[in-house]
């Protein structure tokens, strides 16, 4: 009697698993995004499952997607900001909005301070991600312009890459001696480490790294893209190392590079990440305050990294 009950759990066991397999290859059944960038990023080559995407307009030309989706055996938890330069623009960030070098532990603060400043002068910040890699002396590696003031001119090897405003508006993702050559022009720049995507081909550049762990490893990560007519910036944050509520793994540079292509990316470069990966958005009270929360999950153990600069994204003057 034990056998025979035994034999029929086996047989609706093998049924079950014929019903689920079928219902699996039915591809209508599977959940490929609603979102414009999650319908693009679940048809990437690297995603494997995609669980959901939502979207929020912060305002006409900023939107954020929250997408959480899977990559081979790990989960993705990742933040894209689409934001359309017609209508609003960039500007670099720091501490105070002052012009001036990093030159100790007190040049840096966390990205929602760099907002609050930014604001403090009359700019209105709908949200922020962090900028560009620092040496131990908190001095930024790449070039660094910030209202046609020349912060640092000069890159360290690798750190080449920048994404940059001209004077006449025009914004562009490229070298540094590139935005070098427009000379009293050049309005804003932010350096990274290694280019993405280069006139809409994914590079290897960022395999030639001094550290390629950078590259190859799996991180929470920051960057920066443009559309082929460069009017549309992407702002791609992700979260990595198990720190949040979805155990998000991080992507390796390859990955990122594949995503930003997907979503229209002509252009891409590498920001800073790990720690120092933040995302910030512009939240008003009903009783008239401004706050910035960190929407990300930032991975220092003791709450979200100073940085010595930012992207924020905020009206047109």
């Amino acid at each position: 009697m034990e056998q025979k009950i035994k034999n029929r759990l086996m047989c609706l066991l093998a049924s079950f698993m014929v019903i689920t397999s079928a219902c699996s290859d039915n591809k209508s059944d599977i959940y490929v995004g609603q979102t414009p960038f999650g319908k693009n990023i679940a048809n990437s080559s690297i995603v494997t499952e995609m669980y959901w995407d939502r979207s929020v307009a912060l305002r006409d030309g900023v939107t954020i997607t929250e997408l959480f989706f899977r990559t081979g055996q790990y989960n993705q938890h990742v933040y894209v900001a689409g934001v359309d330069l017609t209508k609003v623009t960039f500007t670099p960030g720091t501490k105070d909005d002052k012009n001036v070098p990093a030159v100790d532990e007190n040049s840096d603060a966390i990205l929602p301070y760099h907002a609050y400043a930014a604001e403090q002068n009359g700019k209105k910040v709908w949200l922020g991600v962090n900028g560009d890699f620092y040496t131990a002396k908190y001095e930024v590696m790449g070039i660094f312009f910030k209202d046609g003031v020349a912060i640092n001119d000069k890159a360290w090897s690798g750190h080449e890459a920048v994404v940059y405003q001209l004077k006449n508006g025009e914004s562009y993702i490229g070298l540094a001696e590139e935005a070098l050559k427009h000379g009293d022009q050049l309005l804003h720049a932010v350096g990274g480490y290694g280019t993405l995507i280069d006139g809409g081909q994914i590079t290897s550049e960022y395999m030639d790294v001094e550290d390629a762990a950078i590259a190859s490893d799996f991180h929470p990560r920051t960057s920066v893209g443009i559309s082929e007519n460069r009017q549309m910036l992407y702002l791609f944050v992700v979260d990595g190392r198990m720190k949040d509520a979805y155990y998000a793994k991080g992507l390796t540079l390859p990955q990122l590079a594949i995503l930003m292509k997907a979503v229209g990316c002509q252009d891409a470069i590498n920001l800073d990440g790990g720690g120092s990966t933040t995302l910030i958005v512009r939240k008003e009270g009903e009783d008239g305050g401004l706050k910035f929360p960190i929407w990300n999950t930032p991975t220092d153990d003791n709450g979200p990294r100073e940085v010595t600069n930012s992207i924020l994204i905020i009206d047109k003057p």
